[in-house]
């Protein structure tokens, strides 16, 4: 037996029925989704079989699609780390969430611009780049796989050169692993970059391990020649309490919280890209897709 999403039915999320630990087999949800006729979900999974007819079902738009199928590749050609059934099928992941929404955005930079700035409070005039899923040769900075999710790119009012190197999280949670290298301790300790004393033996934490390795990351990429500027952003939902928790940690290893780190919410950043005429249907299709869950708030 199939069940219709109720939300799809109710013109909202198709993700949503299957989604908190709730799908069951044979589910048949409905994608109220550009792509979408019918897609079966099992935990927020498109069925194979609904690939055949709809290839780019998990994407927001034909040029996201697109841009997927050539970056797959290239991330993989470089070592990089992509799981491509998770990218086309996975429904819940911060990994397809984050094409549909920087894969989207990196052809609308000036509506990117508009509305990262007053968000992140930064000197942002011209975004000159931005890829999904980057990292720079990791014998010059970490020496690890650490990763961003996405990296802009961008000149300042005066010509100075900066970058966020960006980490999302939707379902998913920071990495609990708790890796330790010479190299993050050599950062953190040098006292010029910021961190209070000790910081080093409190990061490496579970909590904060990998938001300490993201932004180590950033840090070195910041030292380089290439850069004037750069920050960590974390771009979360905002009842995400605790993400919350996590980068208030971060911050208070910190003596000038915010200098290295900032963060913004899904929910603001695509509000504000809603008040843009040239992406503001797309913007009503992601919140539709990713952040209203209102049609399910009574599923458990």
């Amino acid at each position: 037996m199939t069940f219709e999403c109720e939300a799809t039915a109710a013109g909202g999320l198709g993700t949503a029925c299957c989604s908190r630990g709730t799908a069951r087999p044979g589910c048949g949800c409905h994608l109220d989704c550009r792509h979408v006729a019918v897609a079966c979900l099992w935990e927020g999974m498109i069925a194979r079989e609904s690939l055949d007819e709809r290839p780019g079902a998990n994407f927001l738009s034909d040029s996201v699609f697109e841009y997927v199928g050539r970056r797959v590749p290239h991330i993989l050609t470089e070592g990089g780390t992509v799981n491509a059934d998770r990218v086309y099928r996975n429904m819940l992941s911060s990994q397809p969430l984050c094409f549909n929404l920087f894969g989207f955005l990196r052809d609308h930079p000036r509506a990117f611009r508009d509305a990262l700035v007053p968000l992140l409070d930064l000197d942002i005039a011209d975004i000159e780049l931005t890829e999904v899923e980057w990292a720079p040769p990791a014998a010059e900075h970490l020496g690890d796989r650490t990763a961003f999710d996405a990296f802009v790119r961008y000149r300042t009012g005066d010509g100075r050169r900066g970058f966020l190197g960006i980490e999302t999280k939707y379902t998913e949670k920071f990495s609990p692993e708790p890796y330790d290298r010479p190299s993050y301790r050599r950062l953190t300790d040098d006292k010029s970059n910021g961190f209070v004393d000790g910081a080093s033996d409190r990061l490496k934490r579970p909590r904060t391990n990998q938001l300490w390795r993201n932004a180590l990351l950033a840090l070195s990429l910041r030292q380089s020649a290439n850069f004037d500027e750069g920050y960590c952003i974390v771009v979360h939902c905002a009842e995400d309490d605790d993400l919350a928790a996590t980068i208030t940690a971060f911050h208070d290893e910190r003596h000038v919280p915010g200098s290295l780190v900032r963060n913004v919410t899904f929910e603001s950043l695509v509000a504000a890209l809603a008040e843009d005429a040239d992406v503001a249907n797309w913007a009503a299709e992601f919140s539709t897709r990713y952040l209203d869950l209102g049609p399910v708030s009574h599923v458990r």
